[in-house]
């Protein structure tokens, strides 16, 4: 008889250090509910795994057959999960002894009307990161969000009242979500095929709101997060994942709109995302030998390859999805 109430899937790309801290944290804050912890390497070629699983013998470690992105290794650790709901955690998290894990679980057990329950994550420094987010494509471009919240401040206000505990947003972010098993395969897992990194997290929460199931963020509860620490660790990593932000906005909206919303869409990111990065390395010229500027050529290099790779292969998607 299966006991697992819980299956814990955290995907690693030569983020060792911070998935240590990861698996430490339930060590010294461990859930009361019965939980199973799956490690998915996504084919790290740095040849730790072996050494490392040796030292954290409490959790299952799967390798994944290359680096075929996040959904892919999420899906590929929920195929050996056992238990009945699926907490899908980057590698960067790290428990508290606030019990967000166990809470998150009872209230998806008793609130069968919510899809997806995620909980306040805080950053380094201890300050929340973003909780409210907004389904509204266009709304992925930084300063129509900051109109748009500036215009509609009254209203937002409303709709997230800074005095209440549980909020309902668009969508939550992909480092902290839990979900029941059956209803996560019922919606497709999470789309391997479209997206190598980002935006899957977004496409997730709109497929699970269109079958009728709510969002729920748990704000009385929280995990720590240092976001970015599993992906940006250096110019060339960061103008990889950068890049990659860039692709899968595209691959979100192709997705999601339609007609003449679509191609505004795709034209309004594509001016966007050139106009703030040359803005940036303008800003950052005087200082060329220094790793600002040499980061955000790097970034304008890998998307402007992007795009004359988008065109030559008529598609939005990730080029790393056909490794």
């Amino acid at each position: 008889m299966n006991n697992i109430d819980l299956s814990i899937i955290i995907v690693n790309y030569k983020s060792w250090g911070v998935l240590q801290q990861c698996l430490d944290s339930f060590n010294q804050y461990p859930p009361k509910i019965n939980y199973e912890i799956i490690v998915v390497d996504n084919d790290s070629k740095d040849g730790e795994l072996a050494t490392f699983s040796e030292k954290n013998p409490s959790a299952k470690f799967v390798s994944n057959s290359g680096n075929h992105g996040f959904s892919s290794g999420c899906n590929l650790g929920v195929e050996i999960s056992t238990g009945q709901y699926l907490l899908f955690l980057n590698p960067d998290v790290v428990l508290t002894n606030s019990p967000a894990i166990d809470k998150m679980y009872h209230f998806s057990e008793y609130n069968p009307s919510v899809g997806i329950t995620s909980c306040r994550t805080i950053n380094p420094k201890g300050k929340p990161e973003r909780e409210m987010a907004f389904s509204n494509p266009w709304l992925i471009i930084s300063w129509i969000r900051a109109v748009y919240k500036l215009a509609n401040k009254a209203k937002i206000l409303k709709k997230f009242p800074s005095e209440q505990m549980i909020w309902q947003p668009d969508w939550v972010a992909g480092s902290v979500i839990l979900i029941k098993k059956e209803l996560f395969n019922t919606a497709g897992k999470w789309n391997q095929n479209n997206f190598w990194m980002y935006y899957e997290d977004v496409e997730l929460c709109r497929k699970i709101k269109a079958m009728g199931k709510g969002i729920s963020l748990l704000r009385n509860v929280e995990l720590k997060h240092a976001h970015g620490g599993s992906s940006r660790r250096n110019p060339k990593t960061t103008a990889i994942t950068k890049s990659e932000v860039v692709t899968s906005s595209h691959v979100y909206i192709q997705l999601s709109t339609q007609g003449l919303n679509r191609l505004l869409l795709h034209c309004a990111i594509f001016l966007d995302t050139f106009l703030s990065q040359l803005i940036k390395i303008l800003f950052t010229f005087l200082i060329f030998w220094k790793t600002p500027f040499k980061t955000n050529i790097l970034v304008f290099i890998a998307t402007f390859k992007y795009y004359a790779n988008a065109l030559v292969r008529n598609t939005w998607k990730s080029k790393r999805l056909e490794r």
